[in-house]
């Protein structure tokens, strides 16, 4: 699940290694997962930042016809955030109702705009596949995800219409 691509910040509970209590890193998301699952690290809620950057993306979008690149690791770090809500709010339960209601509603935030952000930009390489199939400047556009996408959607394509 976690590619190591998005970087997320954390801040150290108990000493580990060189870093001591206290100590504010950045971890590729699956050693944040890791050790906040440990619970060696805290999570620093970055989930507003994130939300920020998707609406910046859906505005590009929205104002340019061709696709515009994203963020590096911007789908990583908002399923980490994603993860990281979902199971703050199980594993916190007793906690506060007013933090938890926070976190829900950061969570449902985050999951409608980035279904719209992929919805918006999935639309766009299904046009791209039509025009203009296998093409290496969409692909310097694309997230490793949507690469893929767009890859097989290109030799369905050209299967299809015989353009091998």
């Amino acid at each position: 699940m976690f590619t190591g691509r998005a970087v997320i910040a954390v801040k150290i509970l108990r000493p580990l290694g060189d870093w001591s209590a206290g100590d504010v890193v950045l971890l590729e998301d699956w050693k944040a997962k890791e050790l906040w699952e440990a619970k060696i690290v805290e999570v620093i809620d970055e989930t507003d930042k994130v939300i920020g950057e998707i609406d910046r993306a859906i505005a590009e979008e929205r104002e340019n016809e061709p696709l515009m690149p994203l963020p590096a690791g911007l789908y990583e770090r908002a399923e980490f955030y994603m993860y990281y809500l979902e199971n703050y709010v199980r594993m916190n339960a007793g906690e506060g109702i007013e933090t938890i209601n926070v976190k829900l509603t950061k969570l449902a935030n985050l999951k409608k705009k980035l279904e719209h952000l992929k919805t918006i930009r999935f639309n766009k390489i299904l046009k791209a596949v039509m025009l203009r199939p296998n093409s290496l400047e969409l692909l310097s556009r694309l997230s490793p995800e949507e690469r893929r996408i767009y890859l097989q959607l290109s030799r369905i394509r050209n299967e299809w219409l015989g353009e091998e």
